[in-house]
């Protein structure tokens, strides 16, 4: 298997990885938005404030997903180089 029919899956074909923390990364927007509109009605129940910070932490660990996996391609083509 060549470098360039490695990249053009990648890049035609996002991995597992990286579509699952896309995934959780857009739900985590979902979330935050959500959480954001009770915030700014005047909601201040602890409730919607945790789901701000939850969302938080989901859309920091989708974000981590996707650049292990972007490292973890780039190592494979430096391998393969």
């Amino acid at each position: 298997m060549s470098i360039s029919s490695i990249t053009s899956s990648i890049t035609s074909a996002p991995s597992d990885l990286t579509r699952a923390g896309l995934q959780g990364f857009t739900g985590a927007q979902a979330d935050m938005q959500a959480a954001a509109a009770q915030v700014a009605a005047g909601n201040l129940d602890p409730a919607v404030i945790l789901d701000v910070k939850q969302a938080e932490v989901a859309a920091g660990a989708s974000v981590a997903i996707m650049k292990t996996d972007q490292q973890n391609f780039q190592r494979l083509l430096d391998i393969l180089a």
